[in-house]
């Protein structure tokens, strides 16, 4: 498995958390108990060390992202983009993947999960996180 598709699994958790409002660690944990799980060791290790910084670093992602989202509360936004922007944040500010990467595969599951209007909210708020943190 890719890191591309282990960043997608690791978002279709995240989605899952947002909407039945559970912990990220609580759905992770669930979904690596499955029989049918197709993730090889780097996917697994990919999806419960993002998942485990999401959760502990749940505070910080949040301020950064609330900070730069203009004309928006993060209540109102979808579940998708809560997700890819929270993933998103938590990648570029406690992991040392290039935000070029992060940003566009962000935007790629935008446009593959979202409305047509979703990769540029996603692109323009991303931007903006990379601008505030360099």
């Amino acid at each position: 498995m890719s890191r591309r598709e282990a960043r997608e699994e690791l978002f279709k958790l995240v989605f899952e958390a947002e909407v039945n409002e559970t912990p990220i660690e609580t759905v992770v944990e669930d979904y690596m108990g499955r029989e049918e799980l197709k993730l090889n060791e780097n996917g697994k290790t990919f999806i419960t060390t993002y998942a485990k910084g999401l959760g502990e670093n749940q505070d910080e992602v949040m301020a950064v992202l609330n900070n730069n989202i203009e004309g928006w509360s993060f209540e109102r936004i979808g579940n998708i983009e809560k997700a890819l922007l929270k993933i998103s944040t938590y990648e570029i500010l406690f992991q040392d993947t290039p935000a070029e990467i992060v940003i566009n595969e962000a935007v790629e599951l935008a446009k593959k999960y979202g409305d047509e209007k979703s990769y540029e909210f996603i692109n323009g708020v991303l931007a903006k996180v990379v601008a505030k943190k360099n």
